[in-house]
């Protein structure tokens, strides 16, 4: 994987639920081993407010008290223990007007324990919902209401070992918090300074992903890097713990003449696993993530996207849904068009899900005006921000008559699946075949809320998406082979491999998509035919196509 879980199918932000807000307390010292009363009832406020947003709005109705149970059994498994008897049997006989009380008695009650300390009694109650909800339910940074594809890049597109997740996301909120940017409502202890939050990094810092579009993947650093200098300073394992706070969270730069906020370049040394190092000088800015991938990387980050010339047989692989993606994807269609493209391939197989909006589009642009794209099964429609069934618009899709195949695989997840679902079910299942495996069987719709502490963002699913035709696209944990889930490979058009073999496809291609547009060292996936996916649609397709024009 890229290294960041797999996303369902995402919808815009919900816009949060008015309340009251919640009056920032001092913290007081207190006896050893005590928690401030104001703090406690602050932090059963909020955990509380947010149950209520996830009752109104999670997939499938809930019980408060679950939501309560969960928060609770959170606390505990933080602190490695099991909940007391007497504590469960108090939680579910609370009631609407005791929940708070009751929640913010069991938090005293657990005393100032370091690892219930600043924000983490928030990050283990509200991400113990899960146990009266779903597993992807929880706490998320704000990033991935921006970009589905993105944890933490530290502005420059790389991702480090360790720094991703639920510790990633406490990080950024507590040095938030510690440094005056948002109340520290909710927080247990005294507060630190910045540069004193436990940092979740280890030593050395080791690149786990690089982004496609950023300075990183452009300057051609890679997975497996190690950083060993930092504008010039080496990174000992002393020196690492002191420079994270300013390389995660950088102090802008103002331009004395227009008062806008500069560019900060950072230079890093780098040493890769056979030993060479390099330098690599980087510009902090805007950039968007690249998840549409070709044949060939041109100058100013466009793809040739035209795998075989002779047969003008087109090639395109999705990474994750981006806002925005479908406006790309039209841009390279078009670019085939001009070339004469007589069929395309489709590449789902890393496809980890995304945004709907623009996984509706893109597969749109493949089918008749009217064809149903999905059906969107929501608890509560009127809070879902979308329509329960998607269809082409009117004028229908540009390439409704263009020869098809799509590849997918083991790890096809959510809008991967749901832009293959939309173009195996048209034309009375005729619009394109399907090579590969048999995908996840992941339909989830999720939204994200505001938590209501440090910006930080709560994501819980929503809905459920479904086939054109009706029929179940979720693998449940009850789901037998037999069953409607996923999305299977065409008769005589799957591909054995090995889950080995599979891997080292899935580096191999992102090996290549990281590879920049001046760089002319040959990778293995630049030849298809060590592809079995690729070739086998290859060969599938020159056969229908016939002699080449």
């Amino acid at each position: 994987m890229y290294g960041f879980v797999a996303l369902a199918l995402i919808v815009a932000p919900a816009a949060p639920v008015p309340a009251a807000p919640v009056p920032a307390v001092p913290q007081k010292p207190g006896a050893v081993g005590e928690v401030d009363r104001n703090q406690a009832f602050q932090f059963a406020s909020l955990v509380e407010r947010l149950a209520q947003q996830v009752v109104t709005t999670y997939v499938r109705e809930v019980d408060p008290n679950d939501l309560l149970e969960g928060a609770v059994r959170g606390l505990y498994e933080e602190l490695g223990q099991a909940v007391p008897a007497e504590v469960l049997a108090r939680v579910r006989k609370a009631t609407a007007a005791n929940r708070v009380p009751v929640l913010a008695d069991i938090r005293i009650a657990l005393g100032a324990h370091p690892r219930l300390s600043g924000l983490r009694s928030l990050f283990a109650a509200m991400n113990g919902f899960r146990h009266a909800t779903d597993p992807s339910t929880g706490l998320v940074s704000p990033r991935v209401t921006t970009y589905a594809s993105v944890d933490q890049d530290f502005g420059i597109g790389i991702e480090l070992e360790g720094v991703a997740g639920t510790a990633w996301t406490l990080y950024q909120a507590e040095f938030a918090v510690a440094s005056g940017r948002y109340p520290a409502v909710g927080w247990f202890g005294p507060m630190p300074r910045p540069e004193a939050i436990p940092a979740p990094v280890s030593f050395p810092w080791k690149v786990r992903r690089v982004i496609p579009g950023s300075p990183a993947q452009k300057a051609g650093i890679r997975p497996g890097d190690v950083i060993t200098h930092l504008n010039g300073t080496e990174l000992t394992a002393e020196a690492a713990s002191r420079l994270f706070p300013g390389f995660a969270n950088p102090q802008p730069v103002f331009d004395p003449q227009t008062g806008l906020p500069k560019s900060l370049n950072r230079v890093l040394g780098l040493r890769r696993a056979d030993g060479t190092s390099f330098t690599a000088e980087l510009k902090t800015g805007s950039y968007t993530p690249e998840s549409l991938f070709g044949v060939m990387r041109l100058p100013e980050d466009r793809w040739d996207c035209l795998l075989d010339r002779e047969y003008k047989i087109g090639y395109i692989r999705l990474g994750p849904i981006e806002s925005g993606l479908d406006v790309a994807f039209a841009e390279v269609m078009g670019q085939l068009a001009g070339q004469g493209c007589r069929a395309l391939i489709l590449d789902l197989r890393w496809c980890p899900g995304g945004y709907v909006d623009p996984g509706t589009r893109i597969a749109g642009l493949f089918l008749r005006e009217g064809s149903v794209i999905a059906r969107m099964d929501y608890r509560n429609p009127s809070r879902a921000g979308s329509s329960g069934e998607l269809r082409v618009p009117p004028g229908g899709g540009k390439y409704a008559e263009l020869p098809l195949v799509l590849l997918v695989g083991q790890e096809t997840t959510g809008g991967g699946e749901l832009i293959a679902s939309a173009l195996r079910d048209n034309d009375d299942g005729s619009r394109c075949v399907v090579v590969g495996q048999r995908s996840v069987g992941r339909a989830a719709i999720q939204s994200t809320i505001d938590a209501g502490f440090a910006g930080v963002q709560f994501r819980l699913t929503t809905g459920t998406s479904l086939r054109p035709n009706g029929k179940n696209r979720l693998r449940r944990p009850d789901s037998q082979p037999t069953d409607d889930w996923g999305i299977r490979p065409d008769p005589g058009l799957e591909v054995p491999v090995t889950p080995d073999k599979s891997a080292e496809l899935r580096r191999q291609a992102e090996l290549h998509s990281l590879r920049p547009f001046d760089n002319r060292q040959a990778l293995p996936f630049d030849d298809p035919a060590a592809d079995p996916y690729r070739l086998t649609a290859l060969t599938y397709l020159r056969k229908k196509l016939g002699p080449p024009k």
